[in-house]
């Protein structure tokens, strides 16, 4: 894997800056677009480094992961190589590099389906009887590994992303916890439709043994597994925060600083297709910088109108186009290049509508599956596909 991270390793004195005076507690760190801020207390420095991303049909543990930037904070050197053996890891995902991954792509739309319909995450907190991972929360990396347990588990809302957040433990055997081994972990979409953002905090929990007594009875506590399981989710969700080392709420903090910055973001990946707009056209050929919503689709002779009520929108940025085919939200790359444009692998929710919102939406996303020419007539984006013409009234949003 070391191979494959591009040579960006930048230290504490490139990427942190003090966001006061000497003697600040507070940390500020700002890459390519995407920023947060973080208190001295659980971390001084900040290493940098962009993984290129594996070929989609490498084989390995996890299967092959996408291009991603990440941020490993740590104290003392050096600097830990890998994700989880640092005590504060923030990965960075472009949906659209994460197109061609299946694996990483399904963790996505659980993350997608559980913002949009927000169920009840006590569900998520109760051990099954077999310990299945049925109810196992979203996380990227992808993990060769069972979420064993998940407690704390919360929506999380930041001016920029919407997750989850959740105490969970990787294991691939049957053993008692020690109290070093918990992780708190954040997973986030950005509120465009873009960006995944991933954090996984090292924590020591309380009211767990620092390691395990050598006289331990193995044999009693397989059979009572379940309980015990049922039992360390209830006390990590009675604990108050302060009580976790370090603080759940200073890492709270650190997910609520998360800025980004879509005009800066580089994507770096490989494979990335995204619109190319010249240094002197920024309007993306007069794509972007509008709401387009969805006015009638199909045969030009015999065009059906948009479901009243029910907008289907596409926004078109240097990252890509995102929008709503008027049951579930839509993400995902783009080219155009004098009218011609076609469209990379949407990723979506998986919200079922009934009729005609369904079969609507459905025409709609092969429309765009399908797509060659656009033209904007008349404030009218009409983007030519097999079998139709999609027809949009663009809205430039207010300031």
């Amino acid at each position: 894997m070391k191979s494959k991270l591009i040579a960006l390793t930048l230290l504490v004195i490139v990427g942190i800056f003090p966001a006061l005076a000497q003697g600040s507690v507070t940390n500020t760190v700002q890459y390519n677009g995407f920023g947060f801020s973080f208190d001295s207390t659980i971390a001084t420095n900040v290493d940098i480094s962009q993984y290129a991303g594996d070929s989609p049909d490498v084989q390995q543990p996890g299967g092959p992961e996408p291009h991603y930037i990440q941020f490993n904070l740590y104290t003392r050197n050096p600097a830990p190589e890998a994700g989880f053996d640092a005590p504060i890891s923030v990965r960075v995902y472009s949906l659209a590099d994460v197109a061609a991954y299946p694996d990483s792509i399904a963790q996505v739309q659980v993350l997608q389906n559980l913002v949009a319909q927000r169920p009840d995450l006590a569900s998520y907190m109760t051990v099954n009887s077999d310990n299945t991972a049925s109810n196992a929360l979203p996380f990227l990396p992808v993990m060769p590994a069972s979420q064993v347990i998940r407690a704390r588990a919360q929506y999380v809302e930041t001016p920029v992303l919407k997750g989850v957040s959740y105490v969970t433990v990787y294991r691939q055997d049957v053993s008692p916890f020690i109290n070093n081994e918990f992780r708190y972990i954040f997973q986030g979409l950005s509120n465009d439709g873009l960006y995944y953002v991933s954090v996984i905090f090292q924590i020591t929990a309380p009211d767990f043994p620092a390691e395990i007594p050598a006289d331990f009875d193995y044999d009693t506590f397989s059979k009572e597994f379940v309980d015990y399981l049922t039992e360390s989710v209830g006390k990590l969700n009675a604990a108050a925060p302060d009580t976790f080392a370090p603080s759940l709420t200073l890492l709270d903090t650190l997910t609520q600083s998360f800025t980004i910055d879509n005009a800066a973001i580089s994507n770096g990946g490989s494979g990335t297709v995204v619109a190319e707009p010249t240094a002197s056209d920024p309007t993306l050929s007069g794509l972007a910088n509008t709401v387009w919503s969805l006015v009638s689709y199909g045969p030009v002779d015999a065009q059906t109108p948009a479901v009243a009520g029910i907008p289907v929108t596409a926004t078109f940025s240097e990252q890509g186009v995102a929008g709503s085919g008027g049951c579930n939200g839509y993400s995902g790359p783009f080219q155009y290049n004098a009218g011609a444009i076609s469209f990379g692998a949407l990723i979506s929710t998986k919200m079922a509508c009934e009729d005609p919102v369904m079969s609507q939406e459905t025409a709609f996303f092969n429309a765009l599956s399908s797509a060659s020419t656009y033209a904007i007539i008349d404030g009218q984006l009409r983007i030519t596909y097999d079998g139709g013409v999609l027809t949009f009234a663009g809205v430039v949003p207010t300031a």
